[in-house]
């Protein structure tokens, strides 16, 4: 089946979700690293789940919790450290 499953990623605002769809099933290993290769994305507590579109069930799920966002947050540069002011 086509895009059997569907990653949801989202913080607490849900502004900036991210929807990946995949044919092959999903395990904890791999939501893990899709949700770090975008963490740069969300603020907050993240989310994350794993649907079966057939199954019409959750079968992973990730949460994070603010703490370990801002820890493994890309460092985001401030107005006086890039030199602008």
């Amino acid at each position: 089946m086509k895009n059997r499953f569907r990653v949801e990623i989202y913080d607490e605002n849900k502004l900036n979700d991210v929807t990946i769809y995949s044919e092959q099933g999903i395990d904890k290993e791999y939501l893990t690293e899709i949700v770090f290769s975008n963490l740069a994305k969300f603020s907050g507590n993240v989310k994350a789940y794993v649907y079966d579109e057939l199954k019409k069930t959750k079968t992973v799920a990730l949460f994070l919790p603010e703490s370990t966002v801002m820890k493994y947050k890309p460092k985001q540069l401030t107005r006086v450290e890039l030199g602008l002011i």
